[in-house]
């Protein structure tokens, strides 16, 4: 059995990375544009999947990221633009 300790260690990621960000939106051209507002450099959209009304469209942006102060700061810009409702 393994140590409680064991499963409170904090995930070991390597730098540079590409790092999926999942993020929600109502307008899917709107989301689109705040997520290549935030990132200066390319970043892959794709559409992943639309909530059940129609509402909500949610899409994966792929982006290298270059160390974790880094991946942190895209995804707060990207949680604080006016556009985009939710990011995972």
């Amino acid at each position: 059995m393994k140590e409680l300790n064991e499963f409170n260690q904090k995930a070991k990621i390597e730098y540079p990375t590409i790092w999926r960000y999942k993020v929600i939106g109502e307008d899917a051209k709107k989301t689109r544009e705040a997520i290549e507002s935030v990132t200066d450099r390319p970043t892959t959209i794709t559409f992943s999947k639309q909530s059940n009304r129609g509402k909500y469209q949610s899409f994966n942006a792929d982006i290298m990221v270059h160390s974790e102060e880094e991946r942190e700061r895209i995804y707060n810009e990207l949680k604080k633009h006016k556009d985009i409702k939710m990011v995972l």
